[in-house]
C-alpha cells in the first residue's frame, strides 16, 4: 500500500465515523423530542439546535397547551469549558399548523465585559448605571444582556440573549 492509498483510506475512515458521530447525535436529540411529543419538527430542530462538543443534554416537556392543542419543551445545553461556556436553551412548540422556536443564551467569558463584547458587532443601546447589566444591539437587531462580575482579582463577563422564530411542520 502506498502512503497515498493509506491517507486517503484513513481521511475516508475519519469522515465516516465523524459523520456517525453527528448521527447519533442528531438521533439522540431528535428521538428525546420525539419521546415528548414534539414528531412534527425534525428538520427545524436540527437545523436550529445541533449538540455541540462535549455537551450535557436536559430536557423537559411543559404541562397544558397555549391556546389550542400544543406541545412545548424545552432543551438545555451546556458545553465548553471552564471560563468559556455556553447555556442555549431552546423551547420548541408544536401547534397543529406550525413549530415555534425561543432560543436563549448564555455565555460566561473571563475577564472584563469591555474585553468581551465586540463594538464591531454591537453597540450600546442602554447603559443602565443603576443596574448590574448592558444591553447591546446588533444591526440585525439582536439584544444581547452583559453582566461583569468580580471576586477579588477574578472578573467575568455574563452574556445573555435571545430570539423567536417558526417552520412549517417537516
Amino acid at each position: 500500500m502506498t502512503i497515498k492509498t493509506i491517507l486517503k483510506s484513513t481521511l475516508v475512515s475519519t469522515v465516516l465515523l465523524s459523520n456517525f458521530a453527528i448521527a447519533d447525535d442528531d438521533q439522540i436529540l431528535v428521538g428525546a423530542f420525539h419521546d415528548y411529543g414534539i414528531t412534527k419538527c425534525d428538520s427545524f430542530i436540527l437545523e436550529n439546535s445541533q449538540l455541540q462538543g462535549n455537551w450535557n443534554l436536559f430536557i423537559n416537556k411543559h404541562k397544558g397547551g397555549i391556546d389550542g392543542p400544543s406541545t412545548e419543551v424545552t432543551v438545555t445545553q451546556i458545553y465548553g469549558s471552564q471560563g468559556d461556556t455556553v447555556k442555549i436553551e431552546d423551547t420548541y412548540i408544536q401547534t397543529a399548523k406550525k413549530c415555534f422556536l425561543r432560543n436563549t443564551w448564555t455565555l460566561t467569558f473571563k475577564g472584563s465585559c469591555a474585553d468581551n463584547v465586540d463594538l464591531n458587532d454591537w453597540y450600546v443601546s442602554n447603559e443602565m448605571p443603576n443596574k448590574d447589566y448592558t444591553t447591546y444591539k446588533n444591526s440585525g437587531g439582536l439584544e444581547l444582556h452583559a453582566k461583569e462580575i468580580s471576586m477579588g482579582n477574578f472578573k467575568a463577563c455574563i452574556q445573555e440573549g435571545s430570539k423567536r422564530s417558526s417552520a412549517k411542520h417537516g
